[in-house]
């Protein structure tokens, strides 16, 4: 069965009205096939009724299709030899599509007892009819008037508009192919991987939209919309002319579909421009692109040649002062050369990068990944830069105190000797005597020191630093990324850094050797330093000695002798002895520093003596002395203080002896009489008691008071003798 056939293919049986679809339907709705009365149907031959058939059926819409076809065949003037073969494709070919086949009965008795008897072989209702009861089965207003109905049915007509729809319908078609055809041409369209080829494919596809502008969609759209207006006048009249109270169709076409198939090319054509424009979009990102690419591998490039020549001489520091100031600046030089033409063009690059990306570019994540990658090139590029002239600063500082610090050498060993000198004495010149020049020497001597530790200090300080920087540097340049580089110059810069240990190494040494030559000088100057400044201590500590002690006894004789030789009393009451107790204990307090610091001199003579850098004897005569004065001095203290206790003792026991006399006199007492009403004897019993422990008491209180008083006459009386001795001498 064939698929799609058209009408050209099956023309002349449709010319010789071998069979029609006029538009009719049956009671059920069914569209009917009618083959009219026609003489030449024996020269029909099966294969032409089935694709007639073929052709007809598949002209009505699926929903009347599946209905099933009422076949009306005109047998009238025709023999049966000449309405089997029909029958026999219907059978064959197309019994599931019809639903009953109606044949009206010819006039010739003997022909109809015939075809009575033939017609019941098929799948399908095969009905013998006659004209007059037709309309019983189909409403007359389905019939043409050749079976005396009502039905307006122009076969030419009809055949006319049937190759004008299908021509259309094939113009259609082959535009949508066509179309199609361009659509898969715009996909085939391939992103080109150099600027060159973008180029070229930019091309290629405005070649395409050429072709694209020279579809004839308009042109089919117009022819279409009056074919349509053809069939919707053809459907009214047929209508109208019949004049049916039963739905009919004027089976040539329907416009629906026509419009539908002529929207389906205009939706294609839009679609592909659509395509095209996208494409387009895409092409033209696509040559932004390799021209962004283009302009990474030369930037690329040339960090890869800076960071080669970069790293021919990164490591050198200098060996003086003078050759790390000469690198330093040949650094800078070239630093500035690649700062000022490597950083605009990479600001360039990146800038363009975000233009793209901000234009929402297909390639979005590979161009802000190639951004990143030349970024952290030129960042890499500019670190180890950086790091450089970190290092090579660090280089001229350390080789400038290096250098001052072994210059000042020399000096410092000098003024190291002076101090010594000043210390223990030289060839006819005696040791210092004088205890602030000795001090003021000795602070010098230590500024001079703490300016050799802070030069040291400095020096070793700045070594340090210069070794950390130089190592970072060389671990800088070492961690190039390498998907950063591009492969073609990825050789030459990986064989320039060369190794690590090695590059940190050739400048680390040097370093390590000038700092060695340094600490031995250091060293050297600390031990002359602390030998003179231990024979400056030890000749400015026996001089501060003397010198205390000279303080300690000064003191002694001009505050401490003046103060009991003046203070020789103890008070007439107990008022004045308790002053001058006070008095004496505040004097005790001002000399227990004396005596504090006299311990302190006694310990260090001990200690001078021991360590024989002074005269022993010396030490010890003059702490003798001193412990002897202290000694005595102290006693006479003590003395006096006890003294003034009795004094205060006995002076308060007076004053208490005075106050109860006075209150015995008063009747105070509490004996007998002594204010209480008992006058019972028990009562006087106990004051009797009473007064006898009074008596006691007060006898002891005096006795008591007694004692102390001869005790401080007779201590008056050794004092006496001693102040009159004291004078006489």
């Amino acid at each position: 069965m064939e698929v799609g056939a058209r009408a050209l293919d099956v023309l002349p049986l449709l010319q010789e009205r071998v069979a029609s679809l006029t538009g009719g339907r049956d009671r059920r709705g069914g569209p009917i096939i009618w083959f009219p009365a026609n003489s030449r149907r024996d020269r029909v031959a099966p294969d032409d009724y089935r694709r007639l058939l073929h052709y007809l059926i598949n002209i009505p819409s699926d929903n009347l299709r599946s209905i099933g076809f009422t076949i009306l065949i005109d047998m009238r003037g025709s023999a049966w030899a000449a309405i089997k073969p029909i029958l026999k494709v219907l059978q064959e070919h197309f019994s599931s599509s019809v639903h009953q086949a109606l044949v009206v009965k010819p006039d010739n008795f003997w022909q109809k007892q015939r075809t009575t008897i033939g017609a019941h072989k098929y799948k399908f209702e095969t009905t013998m009819i006659s004209l007059e009861a037709l309309p019983k089965v189909i409403d007359s207003s389905q019939l043409t008037p050749d079976l005396e109905g009502t039905l307006q049915y122009d076969h030419a007509q009809w055949i006319d508009l049937r190759l004008a729809l299908e021509e259309l319908m094939w113009q259609a078609g082959e535009l949508l192919d066509r179309l199609d055809d361009l659509q898969e041409d715009v996909a085939r369209a391939d992103f080109a991987n150099d600027v060159s080829g973008a180029r070229r494919a930019i091309d290629n596809h405005a070649d395409i939209n050429k072709r694209l502008a020279k579809m004839p969609v308009d042109e089919l759209e117009a022819q279409g919309e009056l074919v349509v207006q053809r069939l919707e006048s053809a459907a009214a009249a047929c209508t109208e002319a019949s004049g049916a109270a039963v739905e009919s169709t004027f089976h040539c076409g329907s416009p629906g579909a026509l419009r539908a198939q002529l929207a389906a090319v205009r939706s294609a054509h839009q679609h592909a421009h659509k395509l095209w424009q996208h494409k387009k979009i895409q092409l033209d990102q696509c040559f932004q692109l390799r021209l962004f690419e283009q302009d990474c591998e030369k930037m690329l490039e040339w960090i890869v040649n800076h960071r080669t020549a970069f790293l021919s001489t990164y490591v050198e520091i200098g060996r003086s002062c003078a050759a790390a100031k000469r690198l330093q600046e040949e650094h800078a030089r070239f630093a500035a050369a690649c700062t000022g033409g490597g950083r605009p063009s990479v600001t360039r690059v990146t800038a363009a990068a975000r233009r793209l990306a901000d234009k929402r570019h297909y390639a979005e994540p590979e161009i802000t990944a190639l951004a990143h990658r030349l970024e952290r090139a030129y960042k890499q590029l500019s670190n180890g830069l950086e790091e450089r002239s970190a290092v090579l600063s660090l280089s001229v500082v350390f080789h400038h105190k290096a250098e001052a610090y072994a210059s000042a050498v020399g000096g410092w060993g000098a003024q190291c000797a002076v101090a010594l000198q000043l210390a223990t004495g030289g060839p006819g010149a005696p040791p210092c005597s004088d205890p602030r020049a000795l001090e003021q020497h000795t602070q010098r001597h230590r500024q001079l020191y703490e300016h050799m530790c802070q030069a040291y200090t400095e020096v070793h300080s700045t070594s340090k630093k210069l070794l950390y920087q130089l190592d970072h540097l060389v671990q800088v340049c070492h961690q190039t990324d390498p998907a950063d580089m591009s492969e073609g110059s990825m050789s030459s810069a990986g064989g320039s850094g060369g190794d690590p240990a090695a590059d940190y190494s050739s400048g680390a040494n040097h370093v390590l050797a000038v700092i060695h030559q340094i600490l031995g000088h250091h060293r050297a100057l600390e031990a002359r330093y602390h030998q003179a400044r231990l024979k400056l201590h030890q000749r400015l500590a026996l001089l501060l000695y003397k010198e205390d002690c000279r303080q300690v006894l000064d003191w002694l004789g001009n505050h401490g002798e003046k103060f009991l030789m003046k203070n020789t009393g103890i008070g007439r009451n107990l008022h004045k002895a308790r002053m001058y107790q006070k008095s004496h204990e505040h004097f005790e307090n001002v000399a227990q520093n004396t005596y504090t610091n006299a311990e302190k001199l006694l310990s260090a003579a001990e200690e001078l003596a021991r360590s024989g850098e002074c005269e022993a004897e010396e030490v010890l005569g003059v702490a003798r002395e001193l412990e002897a004065h202290v000694a005595a001095f102290a006693a006479r203290v003590d003395r006096r203080r006890r003294r003034l206790d009795l004094a205060v003792l006995l002076y308060t026991h007076e004053k208490e002896l005075i106050q109860w006399l006075e209150t015995l006199r008063g009747g105070g007492g509490g004996g007998v009489g002594g204010g209480t009403s008992d006058e019972s004897p028990e009562a006087a019993r106990r004051a009797l008691e009473q007064c006898a422990q009074h008596r006691a008491a007060s006898l002891e209180a005096c006795a008591a008071t007694i004692a102390h008083g001869e005790a401080l006459l007779q201590d008056l009386r050794y004092l006496h003798i001693s102040l009159t001795a004291s004078q006489l001498y």
